[in-house]
């Protein structure tokens, strides 16, 4: 049995470090335009439920296999459900490998605009511009590579340090600064003429609004903002000791994760709509609408730098739990040194993350059923590989192993049976009902 030494200092360095890797580049531009776009409140009131019922139980039944298993994912869904939930295991790091090797690039661009930034080379009212800029960027293989490898060597130069004095630490810092930082520019796009206007985008409600679709995407993004199904949580929580209450631990992970969705909303939609921007431009909302809003404010490179900030903040939380998942993996099942592991995995996603990245230039018209190579990564990690993996737990849990998951989530603090059996319920029959439908619009929707 593989196991591991690494352990959490503290119980906050846990739930910080746990939200953090649901916190990332995607639920900031994501979260916005798919609450406006799905009825607002019709969205945001399902995707709470959501997140509150089968997420926050799916969240428990990770952290209580990676504790009850110990070691890497692999480790601890083979201790504790058998040799078939290893190569589950396995396919878990897999999707967080393959993650990390495109979210790394736009990861980059992060560091890009950060530092651009600084030199006031970022705001301008110009969009004709801005696009230039943007297209340079992304389609210039020699630097969209370099600020690959940049963000890479941030990523793993955190996760080389280890579990407490890295990615523990680093958590503690970043995700409050991050939280405040939100806080700041929102308060200033509050500010702004016709500013109320994103407001009610993101909020209202009305009755027809509340569709099937709406309903669905809510659930789907139930799934993206948790960080479900990629092995992270099972990883993060083999590092937990057995004094920590999962359950408890499992909500503040949760309403983390809800409240960063709902402040990205506040931070971005009203000063889109003050300015009469279309808020539906994906990651061009941040890299190309933003600087523009930026730049017809006062002390708006102040402003713009402080954004950026908010975004690498939010990619390295996010991509430091990605390449600890692998490298727990490394470490436990192939016997490398944490420091080897690390440097294995910075040369190897270094050359997998230049291929995403010349994906739009160079190689932009190599397609895989009709996607360049990072738009199909995406699509396979977030819409197949991510949804499975979140099965498999669903399975294991409810099904396999509910006996030891029972026992962990109530080795702390004791439940009623109505609460536990409702726990039960939902991770044996709602969520792999759930994840199932997910799946299918995914790949079929």
């Amino acid at each position: 049995m593989a196991a591991t030494n690494a352990q959490w200092g503290s119980r906050l360095g846990f739930i910080l470090a746990s939200a953090g890797s649901a916190i990332g580049l995607g639920a900031i531009w994501k979260f916005p335009f798919w609450a406006g776009a799905n009825g607002g409140a019709a969205f945001i009131i399902p995707y709470i439920v959501f997140v509150f019922t089968i997420g926050v139980a799916l969240v428990m039944a990770e952290i209580a296999i990676g504790r009850r298993g110990r070691g890497s994912v692999v480790s601890a869904m083979k201790n504790v459900g058998g040799k078939t939930y290893a190569a589950l295991g396995a396919f878990g790091v897999l999707t967080s490998y393959l993650i990390l090797s495109y979210y790394s690039v736009v990861g980059g661009w992060c560091v890009s605009y950060l530092v651009d930034s600084f030199m006031g080379a970022v705001t301008t009212t110009d969009a004709d511009l801005l696009k230039a800029n943007f297209g340079e960027l992304v389609s210039n293989g020699t630097k969209n590579i370099a600020w690959h490898l940049v963000f890479l060597s941030l990523t793993c130069g955190t996760v080389i340090l280890g579990v407490e004095k890295g990615i523990e630490r680093i958590s503690k810092y970043l995700m409050p600064t991050l939280f405040i930082l939100m806080l700041a520019i929102i308060v200033r796009g509050m500010t702004l003429p016709g500013s109320w206007a994103g407001v009610e985008y993101l909020f209202s409600f009305k009755w027809e609004n509340v569709t099937a679709a709406a309903i669905l995407n809510a659930m789907g993004f139930t799934f993206f903002s948790l960080s479900l199904g990629a092995g992270i949580l099972v990883t993060y929580g083999s590092y937990l000791s057995k004094d920590t209450c999962i359950p408890n631990s499992s909500l503040w992970v949760a309403m983390l994760a809800i409240q960063a969705s709902i402040l990205a909303g506040l931070m971005i939609m009203p000063a889109v709509f003050a300015f009469g921007v279309e808020p539906n431009a994906g990651p061009g909302l941040v890299f190309i609408t933003v600087p523009m809003i930026f730049a017809s404010v006062p002390a708006g490179d102040i402003f713009a730098a402080l954004f950026y900030i908010c975004l690498l903040v939010a990619a390295l939380t996010s991509s430091v739990s990605l390449l600890e998942v692998v490298v727990a993996f490394i470490h436990n099942e192939w016997h490398l040194s944490r420091r080897a592991s690390v440097i294995l995995c910075w040369v190897t996603l270094f050359f997998l993350g230049g291929v995403s990245a010349l994906s739009f230039g160079v190689w932009s018209d190599i397609t895989i059923a009709g996607r360049n190579i990072f738009d199909f990564l995406d699509f396979v990690c977030s819409n197949f590989m991510m949804p499975i993996g979140g099965l498999a737990v669903a399975v294991l849990a409810g099904w396999k192993a509910w006996p030891a998951i029972r026992e962990e989530l109530v080795s702390v603090r004791q439940y009623s049976e109505g609460t536990i059996q409702m726990i039960r319920v939902m991770i044996t029959f709602l969520a792999p009902v759930l994840v199932l439908v997910a799946i299918y619009q995914g790949v079929f929707g």
